[in-house]
């Protein structure tokens, strides 16, 4: 005769439904927690990637400038929650001409940034600036500015020879000319 083994489940195997209740709730407490972290963390980096590729912008008209012998206008374009930021290069010459137009970021930086310049950089056909020092900010503006300070990245023509410097945070509010 054969016997046939019963499996027992004891009262000790699995999960109580409040032991599950607790750790959903944990969970979403450190969830909580961390997303705000995480969003300003995204947001540093897509400010950091957009800084990056404007100083390769700037370092590529000026270049562009110098190999062509033409003068070149770097012209910063305003951001939307349509458009991206954006610069155009064109050439001096013929600015009624449309020229190339960079999404900055991969064009994933939001309508949270904004660029701040007071005029367009024009580079000579020798790579350099006549209005240096030249201050290009992105500046997150999502984040509300009661102390005067929202979280900024740049980039600094430093000299009308066309220097060109990252900067971030104060340094961009307090960039001095030394004599």
């Amino acid at each position: 005769m054969i016997f046939a083994k019963k499996n027992k489940m004891s009262s000790t195997d699995g999960f109580t439904l409040i032991e599950v209740l607790v750790v959903v709730a944990m969970v979403g407490i450190i969830g909580a927690i961390a997303a705000p972290s995480w969003q300003g963390f995204l947001d540093r980096q897509r400010m950091n990637a957009a800084r990056t590729d404007l100083l390769g912008v700037l370092r590529t008209a000026q270049t562009t400038a110098q190999t062509q012998q033409r003068s070149k206008q770097v012209k910063f374009l305003p951001s939307s929650a349509s458009t991206p930021l954006s610069v155009e290069v064109q050439n001096v010459s013929s600015l009624s001409t449309p020229g190339t137009v960079t999404l900055l970021g991969n064009g994933e930086v939001s309508e949270k940034f904004n660029l701040v310049a007071s005029t367009p950089i024009v580079f000579d056909v020798y790579g350099q600036v006549n209005d240096a020092p030249h201050v290009v900010k992105i500046v997150n503006t999502s984040i509300p500015s009661s102390s005067g300070y929202q979280p900024q990245n740049c980039v600094i023509v430093t000299t009308i020879l066309g220097g060109l410097k990252p900067a971030s945070g104060e340094l961009c509010d307090t960039f001095l000319i030394d004599p």
